[in-house]
């Protein structure tokens, strides 16, 4: 892609240092938030699984290297980065152009009014620390104790868009439109604790709490289109980063329930019950404080248009993690084929504002040789918000390192190439149970 779309990406990578629907790394990128049984991660997002990832002849079990994972989605939006780049150049110089002015509006404001309600990137990306998740075994407190630490990212790109005009006068066109980035840098520290609670001969049930200290760093920024022709985008941004990032911190609470029998597993998952918040800071205000004619007040003055006058952001924002349940379910089909689901039952919004309800389902074949692979693929769809849906695939080696990739169903144009509208992959190595 040009440089519009190349300096945005790389720095929402770069400075998005977010939620449970960034990315899900390890095997569990193709298996989703499914109790299974394929690495320490399962446990993660249900604690009653604590218990079940270590051997009853264990006392400790612990992932060996980070694991790690990322994705980007892009709008249904074909070349939508080069338009605006395009776009930029026009309104810095009227004469780069042999198109009339009439043309010129006619083409870019519906350029404008597309891009604004269909546009955007997303870049997601999470990792552990080595030697985490840790489980421990406790026979004083009859259960098992799970510690662990993750950083998640999220990074978010659309438009504002806002009519393009022509002065005659002046020979010159303008627009408010501006670029709207928001980011965030999520770390958590959770303790949890899992034990079984009930048995029978048709099956045991096991239950779970955990813990969860969440720092999160925000930071969203409006840059005018006007004021990207002939600048350092990357520059821009960092600097509007600093500016804006606010640092908040909360905790949150999460309990789970498992039924494990022979043939088949059920879970559900109840995720930051208490709904922890996090701030963003102020843009739009203050304005006047800053020197005119300049690119922070340029900036400063379109973000309080759209947050005071079109009310399309808002000026001040709190970021809340609202309560999700989720259910899930493995079902052995033979001794080696597993088939699993998970579906969230709400829908909630991410940390750059994008609703999320994710339907997981994939099978998994289970070698029983060190040397061949395990195997598995999945078909994932958010059920709102963007309805994006992707097929993934994924293969564990010698029965601890997992390679998992995540490909698009929907395709978008960049750069007269069609391309999956997200891609992903995630490496893990740690082990099965």
């Amino acid at each position: 892609m040009k440089k519009l779309f190349v300096a945005t990406s790389t720095m929402i990578a770069c400075n998005a240092y977010a939620d449970s629907s960034t990315v899900n790394t390890g095997s569990a990128m193709s298996l989703g938030p499914s109790s299974n049984s394929y690495s320490l991660s399962s446990a993660s997002f249900n604690p009653a699984m604590n218990s079940l990832v270590i051997n009853k002849d264990e006392s400790m079990r612990m992932s060996y290297f980070p694991t790690m994972g990322f994705n980007v989605e892009i709008g249904q939006v074909d070349n939508f980065a080069d338009d605006l780049e395009e776009l930029a150049d026009i309104i810095d110089d009227p004469n780069s152009t042999n198109d009339s002015p009439s043309d010129v509006l006619d083409r870019f404001n519906d350029v404008l009014d597309v891009v604004g309600e269909e546009g955007y990137v997303k870049f997601n990306a999470g990792m552990t620390l080595p030697l985490l998740p840790l489980y421990i075994h406790s026979k004083t407190l009859g259960g098992t104790i799970g510690v662990d630490y993750s950083v998640n990212i999220q990074g978010g790109l659309s438009l504002l868009d806002s009519e393009l005009s022509y002065n005659n006068q002046k020979e010159s066109f303008d627009t408010a439109s501006a670029l709207y980035l928001k980011s965030g840098f999520e770390q958590t520290f959770a303790i949890s604790y899992g034990r079984e609670v009930y048995s029978h001969d048709s099956g045991t049930l096991y239950a779970g709490a955990k813990f969860k200290y969440i720092s999160m760093e925000l930071s969203k920024q409006v840059i005018s289109l006007v004021e990207l022709a002939g600048t350092d985008l990357g520059s821009i941004i960092e600097d509007e980063y600093d500016s804006n990032q606010v640092t908040s911190s909360d905790y949150g609470l999460d309990f789970g329930l498992v039924w494990d029998a022979k043939n088949y597993r059920v879970g559900l998952t109840f995720e930051n019950i208490n709904s922890p918040e996090f701030k963003y800071g102020e843009i739009g205000g203050n304005c006047g404080d800053i020197a005119e004619n300049t690119t922070p007040r340029n900036n400063c003055e379109t973000a309080s248009y759209f947050a005071n006058v079109t009310g399309e952001i808002a000026a001040n924002e709190v970021h809340t993690k609202h309560a999700l349940m989720r259910v899930d379910a493995l079902v052995n089909l033979t001794k080696r084929l597993q088939f699993s689901t998970a579906i969230d039952l709400a829908k909630y919004d991410d940390v750059i504002g994008y609703d999320n309800q994710w339907l997981h389902t994939s099978l998994t074949y289970d070698s029983d040789w060190y040397v061949l692979p395990s195997a598995r693929i999945g078909f994932h769809k958010n059920l709102v918000g963007t309805e994006i849906s992707t097929v993934t695939a994924g293969l564990s080696l010698f029965k601890i390192v997992s390679l998992d990739f995540e490909y698009g169903l929907e395709s978008v144009e960049v750069d007269g190439s069609s391309a999956p509208r997200r891609f992903g992959f995630s490496l893990s190595i740690q082990e099965q149970f």
